[in-house]
């Protein structure tokens, strides 16, 4: 068993998960929901965050049996060894893919944004070293810092979505009717895909203490979400409408570019870069961290830092070769990233917790 210092609280891993989901809500959510929902799209967050909650109630129902245990453990138990093994060797397939994924889009995004003529290496490298200098201080380093960085996310969006509302326009959110329930429905599955990462926290569930108030916390981070997703929708499709902002790759970054506040405070832009940076540090270390947790499961390590150099080398020369362009790696997130979110996210847990009632595992 781990000793108390080596461990955060489930707080601390909730804080995490709403740092994690900054970056892709930023990329993918607007763009997502809004070729699908058009101007219904705000409502689609409602939807993934309620899925959320009732997530948070299965992993509740879960650890009430395995206190103590990981993601990992849980499934064996339940599954028994030979498939909740075949069953970790793919999260950690899934683990190396999003590590890879998030580091080239960090990459991408700044030399999109702000430094066009760059190469994307010197990003990626720069980053890489800082994260590895600080996974090897261990996971309650990283959730303290990520500590600091979140109040600082929720108050940089609440300042630009203070400066947005004389910019957005209401009659470009309406109207709404019964007849956008399916396709806010089906714009919901881009948030749901995101929201899916509350699992994951769990692949290093051993590493948490407190998880018997998992229920209190996943409504209280729901609540939460689902205010700041519909307001991050409204300040996007009420400044310049669903057809700008389902053809634009960072439409919050455009939104943002409009604000100018008694023509003296503008270029606020590279607030939102700021925060990007933050954020994006804190998921890439959260993946690696959880790749290396499910590497040392299967190989029955106890202490996977030395592991670290190797898998963010490893990292590195992934990203580089996992697409083209960034249109590439957009189809790559739409057609794939985001439905095997949901399945290892929300469907595995909930069968898990099926077949554990059925075997009088939990």
């Amino acid at each position: 068993m781990l000793s108390d210092s080596r461990k955060i609280s489930i707080r601390q891993a909730v804080l995490i998960f709403l740092t994690i989901t900054f970056t892709p809500s930023i990329r993918l959510i607007p763009t997502y929901a809004a070729q699908r929902a058009k101007q219904a799209a705000w409502l689609s967050p409602i939807i993934s965050t309620v899925l959320l909650l009732l997530l948070g109630l299965v992993w509740q129902v879960l650890y009430k049996r395995y206190k103590d245990c990981s993601l990992m453990e849980i499934y064996c138990d339940i599954t028994g060894s030979i498939a909740g093994r075949i069953i970790a060797v793919i999260y950690l397939l899934w683990m190396i893919l999003l590590t890879a994924l998030y580091i080239r889009y960090f990459a991408i995004r700044l030399v999109g944004a702000i430094y066009p003529n760059t190469s994307i290496s010197i990003f990626i490298i720069s980053m890489l070293v800082i994260v590895t200098y600080t996974l090897r201080f261990g996971l309650p380093v990283l959730a303290r810092f990520n500590e600091v960085v979140l109040p600082f996310l929720v108050l940089a969006f609440f300042l630009l979505f203070l400066m947005m509302i004389p910019n957005i326009k209401t009659e470009m959110l309406t109207p709404v009717s019964l007849r956008s329930i399916l396709p806010v429905v089906r714009a919901s599955v881009g948030s749901t895909g995101i929201l899916a990462y509350f699992t994951f926290i769990f692949i290093f569930g051993n590493r948490i203490n407190n998880k018997e108030s998992i229920k209190k916390s996943s409504a209280e981070m729901s609540m939460f979400l689902t205010a700041a997703l519909v307001l991050f929708q409204i300040s996007i499709l009420g400044t310049f409408g669903y057809r700008v902002a389902q053809r634009t790759q960072l439409p919050f970054l455009v939104a943002v570019k409009q604000i100018s506040v008694m023509n003296i405070f503008e270029k606020v832009e590279s607030i939102v870069v700021s925060v990007w940076v933050l954020s994006d540090f804190v998921i890439i270390s959260f993946f690696i961290t959880c790749a290396l947790s499910i590497l040392g499961f299967l190989l029955k390590l106890r202490d996977t830092k030395p592991l670290i150099s190797i898998y963010v080398i490893f990292s590195y020369f992934l990203c580089m070769l996992l697409a083209n362009n960034v249109f590439e790696m957009e189809k790559l997130s739409d057609a794939f990233a985001i439905p095997g979110n949901i399945i290892l996210g929300f469907v595995i847990p909930a069968v898990m917790l099926l077949v554990g009632k059925i075997r009088r595992k939990v």
